[in-house]
């Protein structure tokens, strides 16, 4: 998974940026192709904002969280994804067992058999 970190009216330091890479590098078990992860370290009002985007395959999977911890943010921010992720490939792995099934049961047409005279 490649990262990009982007840090908004504060500086992030290394520990934080390989914390976030740890709790983040543990979605890439949902991928089976590289990802970009786009992370975003800001603060507003005395609070932290983290944005995580994750980029995979055409796909993309976003969440924000604002506490008044860092890491809390970056926490709930993974596990938001990973329910996004969850969803939306429930929803795509019901949808082709749903379509794959129909297709082959009905045939669309009956061919007409004659019979030859002797």
């Amino acid at each position: 998974m490649k990262y990009t970190f982007t840090e908004k009216k504060m500086g992030a330091s290394e520990e934080l940026r390989a914390y976030t890479e740890r709790k983040v590098g543990k979605l890439e078990k949902f991928f089976k192709n590289e990802s970009n992860a786009y992370v975003t370290f800001s603060m507003e009002r005395g609070r932290f904002l983290a944005e995580i985007t994750i980029e995979n395959n055409g796909f993309y999977y976003r969440a924000s969280e604002l506490t008044s911890d860092m890491y809390a943010s970056v926490d709930s921010g993974v596990a938001a994804i990973e329910r996004q992720i969850r969803k939306n490939k429930t929803r795509l792995e019901k949808k082709l067992r749903e379509g794959a099934l129909e297709r082959e049961t009905i045939p669309d047409y009956a061919p007409a058999y004659e019979e030859e005279a002797d």
